[in-house]
C-alpha cells in the first residue's frame, strides 16, 4: 500500500512540475495537475494541503541544495585570495556549479521569475540576503588570515550579491551550452578578481 502511495505522490509531483514550468505558479491549476497525474482532484489533498504545498515540495530541495553548495565554498578551509569569485575558480567547483545549473535550470527559472502568488515569491531577495550574509562572514574569515585586508562597505557587498542573483537569472534564461557557461565564468572571474584585488588591497 505504501508503494502505491509513493507512486501516486511522485506522479503528482511530476505532473505539477510540468504544470508549473508551463504556466508559472499563479496560472497553474490544481485541476490540471490532477488531470496530468491521472488522479482525482480530491485525491491530491490526501498528499498536499494546497498548490503552494506542492510548489514547495518541488522547489525547496533545489533551494536548499543551492544554499548548501554556496555555504561549502565559504568556510575557513576555503579562505584563499587566489580564489577568483564567490563560487571559487577551481575547475571541479565550476563543474559542480554548471552541473547544478544545467540539471535544475527550469526550477531555477521558476524560483527567480515565476513564483508570484506563492510563499516563495520573494526568492530573489531571500537569495541575495543569504549571499550577503555568507559573503560577510567569509570576509571576516579572510580578515583573520589576512589582517591587512581593507573593509568593503556592507551596501557594496549587498549590491554585488544582488548582481550574482541577476547573473544566475541570465544564465538560466538564456539557452547556453555548458561550454558557453564556462566561457562566461572565465571572463567573469578575470573581471571580478581584478576588482576585488583593488578594493581589498591584497
Amino acid at each position: 500500500m505504501r508503494i502505491l502511495k509513493d507512486d501516486k505522490y511522485n506522479s503528482i509531483l511530476r505532473a505539477a512540475r510540468e504544470e508549473f514550468i508551463g504556466k508559472g505558479f499563479k496560472e497553474a491549476s490544481m485541476r490540471s495537475i490532477a488531470r496530468r497525474a491521472g488522479v482525482g482532484l480530491s485525491n491530491i489533498y490526501n498528499y498536499f494541503r494546497n498548490k503552494d504545498d506542492i510548489y514547495r515540495a518541488i522547489l525547496e530541495p533545489i533551494k536548499n541544495e543551492l544554499f548548501a553548495f554556496i555555504a561549502r565554498q565559504h568556510t575557513e578551509e576555503t579562505v584563499d585570495f587566489n580564489r577568483l569569485a564567490a563560487f571559487g575558480h577551481k575547475e571541479e567547483i565550476i563543474d559542480q556549479y554548471i552541473d547544478f545549473v544545467c540539471k535544475h535550470r527550469e526550477e531555477l527559472r521558476l524560483l527567480l521569475y515565476r513564483s508570484e502568488g506563492s510563499s516563495m515569491e520573494g526568492f530573489r531577495d531571500t537569495f541575495a540576503d543569504y549571499l550577503t550574509r555568507v559573503s560577510h562572514n567569509y570576509m571576516e574569515l579572510e580578515k583573520k588570515q589576512y589582517p591587512a585586508t581593507r573593509d568593503i562597505s556592507p551596501f557594496f557587498l549587498h549590491v554585488m550579491c544582488s548582481w550574482m542573483v541577476s547573473v544566475l537569472g541570465e544564465i538560466v534564461t538564456h539557452d547556453l551550452s555548458r561550454e558557453k557557461i564556462r566561457e562566461f565564468f572565465r571572463e567573469y572571474f578575470r573581471f571580478e578578481f581584478a576588482g576585488w584585488r583593488e578594493l581589498t588591497g591584497t
